[in-house]
């Protein structure tokens, strides 16, 4: 108990770290982790987000000589906070430990890029196909000086035959933790330790989804001892009320009554240990305390009454305050010299009246938690950090770009460019790509107004280029509009590593996305292109060629005609395909040689080609082979893809043919005539309606014909 209070101590006196400077380190090394899994180790990009990060934690390790986050699912938490819920690459860096089962992880001061690079290789390991022991292996082998990681122990819970698993490790930690409290299934000091550590506000959270409402009272004993870090039969000091209060007001209505009753029985019995824990609490904790026990209509102890009663005989000095020339300071705020008489009266009515006071007794059994409407939703929405960001954004904005005359000066400006580097940095993180390209649009205004020297401002940082790409390929998909007028915006700089990114992304979801930014650029990406069509990899050339087809391009058309006779027919089929969407003749003349070539695979392919491009120049030697007589019932079957291609062409030029393979009979190939016959009926809606009127009245239905 002695070390435990010594480590709280410690921990209390530790500098808190800054809320941006902490971001900036989540956000790097998420991205980092990202470069890792895709580049080998020494590349620059992966050099350059590292240098990132370490710039980011040397400053951190400035503060303080470690850094602790902990992981409950898929929240980070820090210093018993939890970092922004909606952010979304907090929310993956938090899954992606979470898959490997890491409960918390410690940077320390003289962590290396070496061992940085180690953890983000052991971070990419697929820890839904390892046991938690062999994973654990993994990191041990690795034997990192500079990074603790604790795992998620499967060992401290009982498990019970039909009831827990080990399939229970799909739960975060701390829901785990706290379901087997309530159960009383924790078993030593270090688990209970592990439920001291939750901050009050998930506390709550756990307790309101894993707790039912009637519950034995010797489990709300013991929820409240272990929490208080206290054992049957001990007391809880002033520092305890505030994380008990908080707790306690987060609760659901039902368990609040009786968790809170319960935290009563550890209260101490005698007065002057209860005048203790007043002295170490600030009022307004003592005043949230009193408020909670008003609504619940809690049965009060003695103790507890006899400090209600000490509380409205207070002098100024035993309410926390300290006389200045008569004047009462509470909280460094001076009050009147009448609030300190009614602090020292002996009877609160002697100020309130009877009236007055059931009207407050009212107020206070009132039940409001339904009446939260939707002005109260937007002012909580109003104050969220996104929001702020934003606000700010938009005052830097403003400012910079205000026609008056020495409204802002030239170091003013500088100074403000400064900040809006940090906040586009942000922004992009968090795929916030609009508010990127309002800030890149007014500094580009204001540069060409000329009334700086930084002729430069607008100009996207080729430093950023590699966090865009990270965030386009994270994030991106969810606000695809704006990333493609932001990819407009940098074009010249981002054609490149969009493309690099696109040969290395191995899922297919975020591939597509990244061709369609590519795309989007049109021509500007065309020479880059043209750079990877040899590349020896089959997907990258054909990834290139259906680039150049969808750009509209004609100058890579020389370069994309050998491409049509490739072995590979998934490559010669993009180039085929981009040669016809450019109209160009040599186009129709290789489908032609593709239909004539004797491979049944590339005569499938430019029957497919013929009737998605609907290519009247190649109908005639369709019709052609259609008029070749049939053998065997194979050929029959054969000539159904002719058909098809033909109806999808839809040219009457076709429809003589037709005609005749209509009125064929035959008594050794039934079967295959008929299903060519139905395929020939299937198609005619596609073709002139006056043009095969005559056929429908003639023919009827082929199927109730027989061949």
């Amino acid at each position: 108990m002695a070390k435990e209070a010594v480590s709280i101590s410690q921990k209390k006196e530790e500098p808190s770290l800054d809320t941006r400077l902490l971001s900036d380190v989540i956000i790097e090394l998420n991205i980092s982790r990202h470069q890792v899994a895709i580049y080998p180790e020494g590349h620059p990009i992966v050099e350059a987000s590292l240098n990132r990060v370490f710039d980011s934690l040397r400053q951190l390790f400035d503060l303080r000589p470690d850094i602790t986050i902990k992981v409950a699912k898929d929240l980070l938490v820090i210093d018993d906070s939890c970092l922004d819920k909606k952010n979304p690459l907090f929310r993956e860096f938090a899954l992606s430990l979470s898959a490997i089962n890491v409960a918390v992880v410690t940077f320390t001061r003289g962590m290396t890029r070496e061992e940085l690079y180690a953890f983000h290789q052991f971070m990419a390991i697929d820890g839904g196909d390892l046991a938690p022991e062999k994973i654990e292996e993994k990191f041990t082998i690795l034997n990192l000086t500079h990074v603790r990681v604790g795992f998620i122990d499967y060992g401290a819970f009982s498990f019970k035959e039909g009831k827990e698993g080990r399939d229970s490790g799909q739960g975060h930690l701390w829901e785990q933790y706290v379901r087997n409290l309530i159960e009383g299934r924790l078993k030593t000091e270090e688990q209970f330790k592990v439920i001291r550590e939750i901050p009050p506000e998930i506390f709550s959270q756990l307790v309101n989804d894993t707790a039912a409402e009637n519950l034995k009272e010797e489990t709300y004993d013991r929820v409240i001892a272990a929490y208080l870090r206290k054992s049957s039969g001990q007391g809880f000091a002033g520092r305890d009320l505030k994380k008990l209060v908080t707790f306690i007001n987060r609760l659901r209505p039902a368990l609040k009554k009786q968790f809170l009753s319960s935290s009563f029985k550890t209260f101490p019995g005698d007065m002057h240990s209860a005048e203790k824990i007043l002295e170490e609490i600030p009022a307004d904790e003592a005043i949230e305390l009193l408020n909670a026990i008003n609504q619940q209509k809690v049965e009060i102890p003695e103790a507890i009454k006899n400090l209600l009663q000490k509380l409205s005989l207070l002098s100024p000095e035993g309410f926390e305050g300290r006389m200045s020339e008569g004047t009462l300071i509470v909280d460094d705020i001076p009050l009147s010299q009448s609030i300190a008489t009614m602090l020292s009266e002996d009877s609160f009515t002697t100020f309130v009246t009877d009236d007055y006071s059931r009207e407050i007794r009212a107020l206070l059994a009132y039940d409001a938690s339904g009446m939260r409407g939707q002005a109260g939703a937007s002012f909580e929405a109003a104050g969220s950090d996104e929001i702020i960001e934003k606000e700010f954004n938009q005052i830097l904005l403003e400012l910079i770009s205000s026609d008056k005359e020495n409204m802002i000066t030239e170091e003013s400006f500088a100074f403000f460019n400064n900040l809006l580097k940090d906040q586009i940095e942000h922004f992009i993180g968090t795929g916030q790509y609009g508010q990127v390209l309002r800030i890149f649009n007014t500094l580009k205004s204001t540069a060409a107004k000329g009334r700086f020297s930084q002729t430069d401002a607008g100009a996207f940082p080729p430093e950023l280029i590699p966090s865009l790409v990270d965030s386009f390929r994270i994030v991106g998909s969810q606000n695809s509009e704006d990333a493609k007028r932001l990819c407009e915006y940098c074009a010249d700089e981002i054609a490149s590593p969009l493309i690099s990114a696109l040969i290395k992304e191995p899922l297919r979801k975020i591939r597509k996305f990244l061709l369609a930014l590519i795309i989007h650029l049109g021509s500007t990406v065309v020479p880059e292109v043209i750079q990877h069509l040899k590349d020896q990899r089959w997907f990258v050339t054909r990834n290139m060629l259906y680039i150049l087809s969808e750009c509209g391009t004609r100058e890579a058309l020389p370069l994309v005609k050998p491409y049509c006779y490739h072995d590979n027919p998934r490559i010669s089929f993009q180039a085929i395909r981009c040669l016809l969407k450019a109209e160009e003749p040599y186009g129709i003349e290789v489908v032609k040689n593709c239909l004539h070539s004797g491979n049944r695979e590339r005569m499938e392919m430019a029957l497919f080609i013929s009737g998605a491009f609907k290519i009247k120049e190649i109908v005639p030697d369709i019709v052609t082979m259609l008029k070749q007589m049939a053998k065997r019932g194979s050929d029959y079957d054969r000539k159904i893809p002719l058909v098809k291609a033909l109806g999808q062409i839809g040219d009457s030029r076709a429809l003589d043919i037709l005609k005749t393979i209509l009125k064929y009979n035959s008594f050794l190939f039934k079967g295959p005539l008929q299903r060519l016959k139905e395929e020939i009926c299937s198609t005619l809606k596609n073709y002139p309606p006056e043009d095969v009127k005559e056929i429908i009245a003639t023919e009827g239905n082929p199927k109730k014909r027989p061949a």
